[in-house]
């Protein structure tokens, strides 16, 4: 129920905030450092404490218990909330479990380097240089890997970094953990259920040491690991008032003590017990798994009811909720990726991007947008910040026209977020994966843009980022790529030059993209089972629903719904590229096929070529407008790749879920692939997501409905359409048009998207600029990032990007002067 005469909320501001003003002012100066706590922590405790005959769930939890329990107790800045991520207030942390040794060549650089330093003191240098990386030279994830499956071919694809990416070497994150259950019994009621659970699987024949009653002790042991760290806080908080002369600050620093003492460890009494429990427990689950995609999930639902309560009795007003919503926003974003400057071009600009979901339908299929929503969006509005990554539910016959259009009206305020998000649509596709219509009703987004039934859904939605431009060219080549020479690297299927119908080639390209989806899941899959040993998560395992039932960790197979995810690269210039072959060298003739491949080695060089180039890149039939052959394209591809990933299954059992999202990847991986048949030169960017090629969908209305059209069941991943609109002067009047947009794509199936309000000129210019605009923050696929972070292929692909006028619902002219 909406309480609110204005959702607008347009009293409040950060004039009135000035704590939250002062909060986001030290985030934007703040520079990142790397925080070696955790990795120098666990490095001694593997050296001298561990023991190898216990399970790997123990092993892990007594890791993780050991690093909370010594876990410094930080207070950075005037944030309400007590706990941070690592000791640093902007921190990098370091897990060498996963890709940490790639700093190992960067350790006297990376402070300085041009492009996004992290500061790393001399002193933590040394550490790591002759304590820390030399023990974990052959126990990476990926090393184990390679040593115990003897360095599969797989891997090695993998690892060049051209054919596909396995999220796995790199993280376990990526997924949405439920907070209901902690908030309402503490975690001291959760640590009482698993000792009645092992009590009666020992009882019932396990015996004292079965697998199952060491996973109930492990649980037992992480989350009190998190108990012992709020005791710390709220000790610190507690010596902090004795000490503290203002006033002000002393009662700030006693109530953190209290609140602390109270939580996580019992029942949350109040909205701000409730808001710094769930931080807390993020922490918690960041000393266990990488900080990536770690996503709280529908915030505006699970605290609803403590905000209700304290705002119903006086206890809580408006402002004082948003301050509380604001510092929960400024802690969750207190964190980076370490990021080698190798990867930059990759990944450079990112945040953790942990995705907070608002509003849409709840479990019983009723409208769930409450003040509490209009009270996020506003401090969303506010704030303008990279993370946490906001996204806003809506479902077209049950949501309010005025929560649509307030927010689009977010949407321009901030020129980028939240992003849309289709309830009819993304339902139907999680229910197409055999979930409960009540539990897919309750998804939330996690990190980009993948769904996932809150705390029941364990879907490691980024196993697989695989490069359709690399089937393509096998296809072409058949079964090998310029970038790698004469290898063979796929099946030897005839070359372009031997085939001589566009169906023969489609079955070509079929048999290249099948071989290589094979090599990805069997990456996944050797990858999850090093996980199995190496990385199990009893602590996350306790914030799901099944693991705490059935007594197996979530890496096992115990939550309810058991997905992997796998995304796509360059799925508009690959569904180009097979209508430009269809139709230029099969139905018109235009060229040969032999003609067409020499042109592209050639990078359409000479007149010849260019004319060529020009044809293909302009009388081709494109992704994106209401061609017959793009759209039949696009739609067989779509799926083909659901089919496919929908045979296999993984190593906890469940499917693979394919989607469309592209993080910065689509700059990097364009940068150095060759040239297409779509006319795409070397070197080019890819389009982002699955938002088609830019500049090749003149009309709005078109590109959209191309889109939607291909969503629904046969994409559970969901995906990241990418629209930039030309800003307007009369904000109301653009909301209401914006809103229109958004009704009419989603009732033709659009499943989400996502928005840049800004034109050509300004981005150019902030590229030219960027003492300019300091504070610019943009969409990139799936996430947001701040516009001077990113590298100058990812600038160029934004600047690129169809531009709209919501006016006309015609392209924007692209002037490259």
């Amino acid at each position: 129920m909406i309480t609110l005469e204005d959702i607008r909320l347009s009293e409040y501001t950060l004039e009135h905030l000035p704590r939250l003003e002062e909060l986001r002012r030290l985030s934007f100066v703040r520079k990142p450092e790397i925080c070696i706590e955790r990795a120098r922590c666990i490095t001694k405790y593997l050296k001298y404490r561990d023991d190898p005959t216990d399970s790997p769930e123990l092993r892990q939890a007594k890791k993780v218990h050991h690093f909370l329990r010594r876990k410094a107790a930080r207070f950075h800045d005037c944030n309400l909330l007590a706990g941070t991520t690592t000791s640093k207030a902007l921190g990098a942390p370091l897990f060498p479990e996963f890709f940490a040794l790639s700093l190992w060549p960067e350790l006297e650089t990376v402070s300085t380097r041009e492009k996004n330093p992290q500061a790393l003191s001399a002193e933590d240098a040394r550490e790591l240089n002759q304590l820390i990386f030399p023990f974990w030279m052959d126990r990476s994830v990926l090393e184990v890997a390679r040593t115990r499956f003897d360095n599969p071919k797989c891997l090695k694809l993998f690892e060049s970094l051209v054919f596909f990416i396995a999220g796995k070497a790199g993280c376990i994150s990526h997924c949405v953990p439920t907070y209901t259950p902690m908030l309402e019994k503490g975690l001291v009621g959760l640590i009482d259920e698993a000792t009645a659970r092992e009590a009666e699987a020992s009882q019932a024949g396990g015996g004292v040491n079965s697998r199952q009653v060491q996973f109930y002790r492990a649980i037992k042991i992480a989350l009190q690991g998190i108990i012992e760290y709020a005791g710390h806080l709220a000790d610190e908080a507690a010596y902090q008032a004795r000490i503290i002369d203002d006033p002000e600050l002393k009662k700030e620093f006693a109530d953190m003590a209290e609140v602390c003492r109270q939580v996580p460890a019992h029942p949350a009494r109040s909205f701000r017990e409730a808001v710094n429990a769930i931080w807390i427990c993020q922490i918690g689950m960041h000393a266990e798994n990488i900080n990536m995609a770690m996503s709280p999930g529908r915030l505006d639902q699970v605290l609803y009811p403590y905000f209700r309560r304290d705002m119903d009795t006086g206890r809580l007003d408006i402002a004082g909720a948003m301050e509380l919503i604001g510092c929960l926003w400024l802690k969750i974003s207190d964190n980076v990726i370490m990021v080698p400057e190798a990867s930059e071009e990759m990944f450079g600009g990112a945040g953790t991007v942990p995705a907070i979901t608002l509003g849409g339908v709840d479990s019983q299929g009723e409208d769930a947008v409450n003040d509490l929503t209009y009270l996020m969006l506003r401090v969303t509005e506010l704030l303008k910040i990279r993370d946490p990554n906001v996204n806003a539910r809506y479902h077209y016959e049950k949501n309010s026209d005025d929560y649509r259009r307030r927010v689009a009206e977010v949407i321009i305020n901030t020129r980028a977020v939240p992003a849309f998000f289709n309830d009819v649509a993304n339902i139907k596709a999680l229910c197409g994966q055999g979930e409960t219509l009540a539990h897919a009703r309750d998804y939330a987004v996690i990190g980009c843009v993948e769904l996932a039934s809150s705390g029941r859904d364990y879907p490691a939605s980024s196993s697989i980022m695989l490069n359709l431009s690399a089937a393509m060219e096998m296809a072409l080549y058949g079964g090998r790529r310029p970038i790698t020479g004469e290898t063979q690297i796929g099946p030897a299927t005839a070359p372009a030059a031997q085939i001589t119908s566009f169906e023969q080639f489609w079955e070509a390209f079929k048999q290249q993209l099948d071989w290589l989806i094979d090599q990805a899941v069997q990456t996944n899959e050797i990858l999850g089972a090093v996980h199995q040993e190496m990385m199990p998560s009893p602590l996350l395992s306790a914030f799901f629903e099944g693991p705490m039932q059935n007594g197996r960790d979530l890496i096992q197979g115990g939550a309810l719904y058991n997905s992997s995810g796998a995304t796509h690269i360059g799925f508009a210039d690959t569904v180009d590229s097979l209508s430009a072959i269809e139709s230029a060298v099969f139905a018109r003739q235009k060229v040969s096929f032999t003609e067409l491949v020499q042109a592209m080695e050639n990078d359409f060089s000479g007149a010849d070529g260019e004319k060529l180039r020009l044809y293909l890149k302009n009388q081709t039939p494109k992704y994106g407008t209401e061609d017959p052959i793009a759209r039949k394209n696009a739609r067989n591809l779509v799926g083909h790749l659901f089919r496919t990933y929908q045979s296999r299954t993984n190593y906890r059992g469940g499917k693979y879920r394919p989607a469309y999202w592209t993080m910065t990847n689509h700059a990097g991986l364009g940068g150095i692939s060759g040239a297409m048949p779509n006319g795409r030169k070397s070197g080019g960017l890819f389009a982002s997501g699955i938002t088609p090629v830019s500049g090749a969908a003149p009309e709005l209305t078109a590109c959209l409905n191309a889109v939607a059209e291909l969503g629904g069941e046969q994409v559970p991943g969901c995906w990241a359409l990418n629209i930039k609109y030309t800003p307007e002067d009369d904000v109301a009047a653009m909301s209401q048009r914006f809103a229109q947009t958004i009704e009419a794509y989603f009732r033709a199936g659009g499943q989400q998207v996502q928005f840049n309000i800004m034109d050509y000129a300004m981005l150019k210019d902030a590229k030219k600029h960027p003492e300019n605009y300091p504070e610019l923050m943009v969409r990139v696929s799936g996430y947001s990032a701040y516009f001077k972070d990113l590298n100058d292929l990812m600038k160029d692909e934004l600047i690129t990007r169809t531009q709209y006028g919501l006016t006309d619902g015609r392209a924007v002219p692209f002037n490259d002067d």
